[in-house]
């Protein structure tokens, strides 16, 4: 048998490190129960999470955020709060502040969890970062408060999950 069959008859086990974990970041549309309850809009009309599988837990989530954001290419952090602004009118402060993240307000933390939240004249969104033992979410509710929103947001949400899922990913790295 030659070396090259033998190679492929005997597969490697699977490496458990953090390209293959931030590789398994994943979308859904359901929010759980435990998550959902960190955020305060009760009525939003969306709500997705993106998860990934950690192996260690950090010290804070908001920890992880900046390092992620370190860690990130500097025309997408530019360019989220651009776009949020733009696409979406959201009052966001972008000075750096200790109260800030990516120009959101920091409404709530926890010890393994951070709410952050802005508004627009026609939506109001909340994103919640969770940390755990297994993994890592950013759970995003977004509430119409006009019915603007509901033509503006579905097109403008591809562009979140996108942005959702490269974040997620960055963190399970930086991690």
């Amino acid at each position: 048998m030659s070396t090259a069959s033998r190679q492929h008859s005997d597969p490697v086990p699977p490496r458990r490190d953090r390209q293959a974990a931030a590789a398994t970041a994943q979308w859904q549309r359901e929010v759980p129960e435990a998550i959902r309850s960190l955020g305060t809009l009760a009525d939003a009309d969306y709500a997705d999470i993106v998860t990934a599988a950690i192996d260690t837990v950090p010290a804070e989530p908001e920890q992880v955020i900046h390092e992620t954001l370190q860690r990130m290419p500097r025309g997408l952090v530019l360019f989220i709060p651009f776009a949020q602004r733009v696409l979406l009118g959201l009052r966001l402060k972008l000075q750096p502040s200790p109260d800030y993240l990516l120009g959101w307000k920091i409404a709530d933390r926890g010890d393994n969890w951070i709410r952050i939240e802005a508004a627009s004249w026609f939506l109001t969104g909340h994103v919640v970062i969770h940390v755990d033992q297994r993994q890592i979410s950013l759970a995003s509710f977004i509430r119409y408060d006009r019915r603007l929103a509901a033509f503006v947001w579905p097109p403008v949400s591809l562009i979140h999950r996108q942005v959702a899922l490269a974040l997620v990913r960055g963190a399970v790295q930086a991690l």
